[in-house]
């Protein structure tokens, strides 16, 4: 969707460090791209893109534009994949955008979504909306692991599970938890069975 076929020389930026985000930065990976940074502000989030990206931004603590520019010399990212889907993180994302930069819109947006217009004129960018796959992306996906694409860059399910519950609390200890302590999670595992939350 983002336009490029040869990600040599390119970089990107991933807004999200989640689970799409983090998927994100793989399939990133498995192109050729050798320069992706996230922007996340969620500490445990943080940490495990760290073990993928280039570079971890905390927009709370830092200006992404600013810290992507350095990193490229002053041009900015290629291309930003927006997997955060809100609007101070999107406005980040078109700051930090090189001019006629691309970005991929992939969130499912709770709000409005409000584009910076000074960033899209002034830069003259591109926004390109994402939804899903198609079946050629995902053949494209297991012949990748099939392959061995993602071997050694691949992060495991219990990488990512942050809590068990079961499925009994999947309200309250699961889509609650997630909605009131996104800091504190990446994904939660569900289980119907008491002795699967140890395994």
């Amino acid at each position: 969707m983002s336009g490029i076929n040869d990600w040599r020389d390119r970089s990107a930026l991933v807004i999200g460090g989640g689970p799409i985000g983090l998927a994100m930065i793989l399939i990133l990976r498995s192109l050729g791209a050798p320069k992706i940074y996230v922007s996340e502000p969620s500490e445990t989030r943080q940490k495990q893109a760290s073990n993928l990206a280039d570079r971890v931004i905390d927009p709370t603590k830092e200006k992404v534009g600013d810290v992507v520019r350095d990193l490229t010399d002053g041009v900015g990212a290629d291309v930003a994949f927006d997997c955060a889907g809100v609007k101070p993180a999107m406005w980040d994302g078109m700051d930090a955008l090189r001019r006629a930069g691309a970005y991929v819109n992939i969130a499912i947006w709770e709000a409005h979504f409000e584009p910076n217009v000074k960033n899209l004129i002034f830069k003259e960018l591109k926004i390109i909306g994402s939804m899903t796959y198609n079946d050629e992306d995902f053949r494209d996906t297991v012949e990748m692991f099939s392959q061995g694409e993602y071997a050694g860059k691949f992060i495991g399910l219990d990488d990512m599970v942050t809590s068990r519950i079961l499925l009994e609390d999947l309200v309250k200890g699961g889509f609650e938890e997630l909605v009131n302590q996104k800091d504190r999670h990446v994904k939660i595992m569900v289980t119907p069975k008491r002795e699967l939350l140890s395994a």
